[in-house]
């Protein structure tokens, strides 16, 4: 009987382990299936161009990561409305046979720059580890010198003929360009304690309604821990634990009888000053779980802002613009709170908003010039067949007759010759 529930449970163990020999994979950008066309449409091909970038710095991306998210999150979205764009690096490698977007390289470290006792460091005994620690620095320190890295403009601005030649270039009915104004990630101002946290919701709450919102994080702490240190000496004063009160025992002695005895009363054990000493500590676990409380409950909010214009390639005139700006952050404090995960939503998100307005644009203007055309054209008269009534059809014959008899006697009468 033993060996045939190990044998059973041997066999349970083998399908558990040849179950998960597989792999698990998840779609996180799905391909497009059907797309949805305009076959009609005047913008059967748009080119995207590299959007000017006015923020600053390099975190959460760097520029040339920027352009290349936005761009593909443009391209989707297009795509998924029907409208196909060209390849960006043929975009970008026409614009610098114009000599209007420079391609800056990675930056380096360069031995005989300022940098040069750091590239001499990085030569001697230290660990892999730490060298790259410290190569990363040194880049970063770099593209915070230049601001910008991937694509630099050398000029500010595009003439209409210069929208001409790239609309010709890749035969495109619509030049789209566009701005990225803000790309960063911001500090989440809520209070909901399904997102930052029970402890966090209740020292926030608290410190804001006695002390109002605290000039820096430091005067903040501060505030968390007078609150916590303060409510647990409160509750700590009157708790029985860890320091308990000393036990009073009653002692009688003398007589057997009630009336001649004497009773004393004796403390034993605890300790005199526990209320004092329960109220320090728990004040200490109040300040400390005040302190834990402010390492928590921080909600990181992806802003991405986005501008886009639309320009006829034939004459250059912005026939739409339009802007957007969307701050993702999680929902709850279980959902994924990875920098790289918001920003990502907040580009995909703003992206989608803006294409379905062109979208929508288009094909109004579309729908416009169609009836445009339609209310140009003339309308012909449509013949109509009078009914005549039963008196006039009578009547018909009698009035002819009787003018074809005026006639005759006109020109039998010499009278009416010179008339």
């Amino acid at each position: 009987m033993l060996n045939r529930w190990f044998i059973l449970l041997l066999l349970l163990i083998i399908m558990v382990c040849l179950a998960g020999c597989g792999q698990k994979i998840t779609d996180s950008v799905a391909p497009l299936n059907n797309s949805i066309q305009y076959p009609d449409s005047e913008a059967k091909q748009i080119v995207v161009l590299p959007l000017a970038d006015y923020t600053m710095g390099v975190c959460p991306d760097d520029s040339l990561r920027r352009q290349v998210k936005i761009y593909e999150a443009l391209m989707y979205r297009l795509a998924e409305k029907g409208f196909y764009v060209p390849l960006k690096e043929d975009v970008v490698q026409y614009l610098v046979d114009l000599e209007i977007i420079q391609i800056i390289g990675k930056p380096s470290i360069s031995s005989s720059s300022s940098y040069r006792a750091i590239t001499e460091e990085l030569g001697s005994e230290w660990s892999d580890t730490m060298q790259k620690e410290i190569q990363k620095l040194v880049l970063v320190n770099e593209q915070l010198k230049k601001s910008k890295q991937g694509y630099e403009v050398t000029k500010a601005g595009l003439d209409p003929s210069t929208i001409q030649q790239i609309g010709r270039r890749f035969g495109a009915d619509y030049v789209l360009r566009g701005r990225v104004v803000e790309y960063e990630i911001r500090e989440g101002n809520t209070l909901n304690p399904l997102q930052i946290g029970v402890l966090p919701f209740f020292f926030d709450t608290s410190s804001a309604l006695l002390f109002g919102f605290a000039e820096s994080e430091r005067y903040d702490l501060w505030q968390d821990l007078s609150i916590g240190a303060g409510l647990g000496a409160l509750l700590g004063s009157d708790a029985e634990t860890p320091f308990t009160a000393p036990r009073k025992k009653t002692i009688t002695s003398g007589e057997a009888h009630p009336r001649f005895a004497t009773e004393s009363v004796t403390s034993t054990g605890g300790y005199s000053d526990h209320a004092g000493y329960n109220a320090a500590v728990w004040g200490a676990v109040g300040a400390s779980a005040a302190y834990l409380a402010s390492k928590g409950g921080h909600v990181p909010q992806a802003v991405v802002q986005i501008s886009l214009a639309l320009q006829d390639a034939i004459d250059g005139r912005v026939v739409w613009a339009n802007r957007v700006e969307k701050q993702v952050e999680p929902i709850t404090m279980w959902a994924d709170p990875a920098v790289r995960t918001q920003i990502d939503k907040a580009v995909e998100e703003a992206a989608g908003a803006l294409i379905v307005n062109l979208a929508n644009a288009l094909s109004n203007s579309q729908a416009n010039n169609d009836y445009a055309g339609i209310s140009d054209v003339h309308s012909a008269p449509i013949p109509q067949e009078i009914e005549k009534s039963e008196d006039q059809v009578v009547n018909e014959p009698v009035i002819e007759n009787q003018q074809r008899i005026k006639e005759i006697e006109k020109e039998e009468n010499p009278a009416t010759w010179d008339s």
